[in-house]
């Protein structure tokens, strides 16, 4: 038998339209990537809700550093016009010096201006990053079966990174250029109206030709991420230890090389794509960028020649104007990072947005409060949520069991029967599509999703562990554990002295997944693991590797322990299980047809006898 469980640890079997789904959802997102929304920004910038104050210090600090950055042009044309051209050289000192010390007043502005930013930035994709982990672990299993781990991680991760820079510079950059604009323009007025009319005669030159290159740009942002997201997919899954394995035993090694490379200069050609797509248009702005001070100078030079002005408004108008057409080309640029940005915040939002399968109950019980009692009602499951579309393909129909508290019931059938799927459904790994399962009477529906679990321990077929110290491990199943208290859970699951020969003992990393420690170790240490939480339903899918005949029987003794005076619901694989269970349900094609025991079943169930005699051996059972 082939369980759902390999693979994910946990495991829910992918289903019939599980990936479908996946591929449909992010289908739909990659469309709506297409239009500008107004409110995707929106929704983007209530991020910044929490750090108003801090926002409202910067808007301030862009503003006095924004007078001040005018001030040095004014006091170059004093400078020129009320000292050099009147042999004033007191004045000429005096000027200077406030010159200087505006300058370094500003720089200084300028970098708490940076440093308080920065922090907004960052607090906020912290949040983001936070928000997007919450939501995912909310999920079912089902949804983790139906995507890649890559492409989850990579919307963490690579997407909320590459938002900083909208973030930073986008937010920022739009204020501080405003009011850089606006201050510039009240002074260039106030030194002559005619002058300053002429410098933005040109503006409308750096506004007009950005929306065309802000939608290509936008579009290319989100095949990026998209690229990015394959080659993270690609990373996590090769460079884990599993993926190494397999690579190696088939000599895939260059095809992996050959696919990273291909991957690799895709990406490499669309970040080129998009950071030359906009060099005509910048092009553009420089040009015009060079044709104010041109006017400047002829217009002004004719009026200084006519004694109409001094020089030194010509020098200081110059001087406001790259104040003038540098924040105005900023603006035409940030204008195309908005429209760029939109596709990054759709992928978070999408990701967000997704309504988790399984919602928690409101009733609280405390852990390993219940007796132990399972009652499963009219359960039917389907992978489609629209089982009526699905019917004949479901793949538990109308299973109707009970388990009184201490029994234990084991689960036999072919592969694929449903076996996984229905005991994943007690600690509501999904919900059934249709029926109940009550706990001592309680609808699982009603509690919450600790309270649930916190009645019950899983130990599955392939179990995980953490690239972590054995300690640590451990700890997951009841953090207050001592060493003592792991010990004593070790011992009883037969693993103790193993790990008392490992190199730094309970302190020893097990290495990604466990895989420092054999098959048969890793089943006992999960054995031990549940043991630690003192559970009174263990749910269990034993091993089907293998296994020498020392090792299984450390492996039956471990499990009487964990077993005894529990509620137990196994999927069983060995025949000591099945002559050891109080009770035997035969399961196929999703259906209860045969319920008994090992005696009984032998006599009423073709099926089972067909089980029993292929599957676990026609050697004499030990006891009727």
């Amino acid at each position: 038998m082939h369980s759902q469980w390999q693979g994910t640890g946990l495991g829910l079997g992918t289903g019939g339209s599980g990936s479908g789904g996946g591929n449909r959802w992010r289908m739909r997102e990659l469309a709506s990537q297409e239009h500008f929304d107004w409110s995707v920004i929106k929704r983007a910038l209530r991020g910044f809700v929490p750090y108003w104050p801090r926002a409202i210090l910067v808007a301030l600090v862009i503003l006095v550093t924004s007078i001040g950055g005018v001030i040095p042009a004014w006091l170059t044309q004093k400078i020129i016009d009320d000292g050099i051209s009147k042999g004033r050289f007191s004045v000429v000192i005096w000027l200077t010096v406030t010159l200087v010390v505006v300058a370094i007043g500003t720089g200084l502005l300028g970098v708490w201006q940076n440093w308080l930013s920065t922090s907004i930035a960052q607090n906020v994709m912290a949040d983001y990053r936070f928000a997007l982990f919450r939501h995912l672990k909310r999920q079912t299993v089902q949804f983790f079966a139906s995507n890649q781990s890559g492409d989850l991680v990579s919307r963490v991760m690579n997407d909320v990174t590459a938002i900083q820079n909208v973030i930073t510079s986008t937010l920022v950059g739009l204020l501080s250029n405003v009011l850089t604009i606006c201050t510039t323009l009240v002074l260039m007025f106030d030194m002559n109206w005619k002058m300053a009319l002429l410098a933005v005669m040109v503006v409308p030159g750096f506004v007009f030709p950005t929306q065309r290159v802000g939608k290509k740009r936008q579009k290319l942002q989100g095949e990026i991420q998209q690229w990015l997201a394959k080659m993270t997919v690609q990373l996590s899954e090769t460079l884990g230890v599993s993926g190494a394995l397999l690579i190696r035993i088939f000599n895939r090694e260059s095809h992996e090389e050959q696919h990273f490379s291909d991957a690799n200069r895709k990406l490499r050609d669309l970040q080129v794509r998009q950071a030359l797509i906009g060099r005509w248009l910048f092009m553009w702005l420089g040009m015009f960028s060079s044709v104010g001070p041109a006017l400047l100078w002829g217009y002004g030079g004719w009026l200084v020649i006519h004694h109409r002005i001094g020089l030194g408004v010509i020098v200081a108008f110059t001087a406001l104007l790259s104040r003038l057409y540098g924040p105005l080309s900023q603006l035409a640029q940030l204008h195309v990072s908005v429209l760029s940005s939109i596709a990054l915040f759709r992928r978070i939002f999408a990701l967000l947005d997704r309504k988790p399968e399984v919602e928690d109950g409101d009733t609280t019980i405390p852990e390993n409060s219940v007796d132990g009692r399972i009652d499963v009602i009219g359960v039917s499951f389907s992978y489609n949520t629209d089982i009526e579309k699905d019917e004949g393909h479901a793949a538990l129909k109308d299973i109707h069991l009970s388990v009184e508290p201490g029994q234990t019931l084991a689960l036999v059938g072919p592969s694929g029967a449903g076996k996984t799927t229905l005991l994943n459904l007690i600690p509501r790994f999904s919900d059934p599509t249709s029926g109940r399962i009550l706990i001592d009477g309680l609808d699982c529906r009603t509690l919450t999703l600790k309270s649930l679990r916190g009645q019950m321990g899983l130990v599955p077929q392939d179990p995980f562990f953490f690239h972590d110290t054995v300690l640590n491990n451990l700890h997951l199943a009841n953090e207050h554990a001592t060493l003592a208290d792991m010990e004593a859970a070790c011992r009883a699951a037969q693993i103790h002295e193993t790990i008392a020969t490992l190199p730094q003992g309970y302190h020893t990393v097990v290495g990604e997944r466990g895989y420092r420690l054999s098959g048969g170790e890793r089943q006992r240490l999960a054995i031990a693991r549940v043991l630690l939480q003192e559970p009174r339903i263990v749910l269990l899918d034993e091993a089907t590797s293998a296994l020498d005949t020392v090792v299984e029987r450390k492996i039956q003794d471990a499990l009487a322990v964990l077993l005894a005076g529990r509620t137990a619901i196994v999927i069983a694989h060995r025949l000591s299980t099945i002559l050891s269970a109080d009770k035997i349900v035969v399961l196929d094609k999703g259906q209860i047809v045969a319920t008994g025991t090992h005696t009984s079943l032998l006599l009423e169930s073709p099926l089972y006898k067909r089980l029993y005699e292929s599957q676990f051996g026609v050697e004499r059972p030990e006891r009727e």
